[in-house]
């Protein structure tokens, strides 16, 4: 399986796209925006296309409207005729959008689609530092294998059932949205006492307690940095997904229903294409202490 296919370059497809480039697989890539592949040597015009060159699809976009259209639109992944196609789509969505598309992929092309959303961010993605999580066909798992490999050494298989891989995503990614809100409480806390928040950050960065968010991020949200590695927009869709996902199963998830509404009032205030952690300034313009 040396043909892969890259569909959406945006900071993690991109990332993604480099790295199997780099590792020696043959890779095509898809974009919407045509100018964001500029410098990949093999362009697909349609994701048919892309489908009908490869042996293996990975679709990296931002929601499920993108990855319905890819997957099942006019010149989408299901009018191939590839049956020996395989489809991982590393796109966050529910878990019950990843099981329609590869239902639909199963019944109306033949083709297996395996649900693989990763953590990490487009650094890792480039350094083959992701975390895979796969739900699907185990023999699909299997032949994807070799190459998923590329993109992470900790490959966590969930099980056969669609969508599975997706909740445990969720469920991560609610986890960083909490830890994101609970370091910007600190921060301003201490700011609000007349106190230099960065040496909150330093001894929280001693403690049992510190996470790698508040090692890489802490320092920067006490310096107001919120370049986007992970745009606080597309956290608000995963909190989200994760507060529906959670009403469709009857359980109660109050904190992270509160996150929600913490992230879009920060996204609505024009915080949206800023890094996530860029609640820290929405906390700080709530409470008066906006530099």
């Amino acid at each position: 399986m040396k043909r892969v296919g890259v569909a959406g370059l945006g900071l993690m497809g991109s990332g993604i796209a480099r790295r199997l480039a780099g590792t020696g697989c043959d890779v095509m890539v898809y974009n919407r925006t045509a100018s964001k592949t500029a410098g990949f040597s093999r362009v697909a015009a349609s994701p048919k296309e892309l489908a009908d060159s490869c042996d293996l699809v990975i679709t990296v976009v931002t929601d499920y409207s993108a990855v319905e259209q890819v997957m099942l639109g006019d010149s989408g992944i299901v009018q191939s005729k590839n049956r020996q196609l395989l489809v991982a789509d590393a796109s966050t969505i529910s878990p019950s959008q990843s099981a329609r598309c590869a239902q639909a992929l199963r019944q109306g092309a033949g083709i297996e689609m395996l649900g693989m959303p990763v953590m990490g961010g487009p650094a890792a993605a480039e350094s083959g530092e992701l975390v895979p999580m796969v739900a699907g066909n185990r023999q699909a798992f299997e032949r994807a294998r070799p190459i998923i490999e590329k993109l992470g050494s900790q490959v966590f298989y969930i099980g056969e059932k669609d969508g599975f891989a997706n909740a445990v995503k969720l469920a991560l990614n609610l986890n960083i949205a909490l830890i994101a809100i609970a370091v910007s409480e600190g921060i301003t806390l201490v700011r609000g006492a007349g106190i230099d928040p960065a040496v909150f950050v330093k001894v929280l960065n001693s403690t049992y307690f510190r996470t790698g968010l508040s090692e890489k991020k802490g320092p920067k949200m006490v310096q107001n940095n919120f370049e986007p590695s992970f745009h606080l927009k597309n956290m608000l869709k995963d909190v989200e997904l994760a507060t529906g996902t959670a009403q469709q199963a009857g359980i109660a998830l109050p904190v992270t229903a509160l996150a929600q509404q913490m992230f879009r009032a920060a996204s609505n205030s024009g915080l949206s294409e800023y890094d996530y952690t860029a609640i820290c300034a929405f906390l700080a313009r709530m409470n008066g202490l906006e530099k």
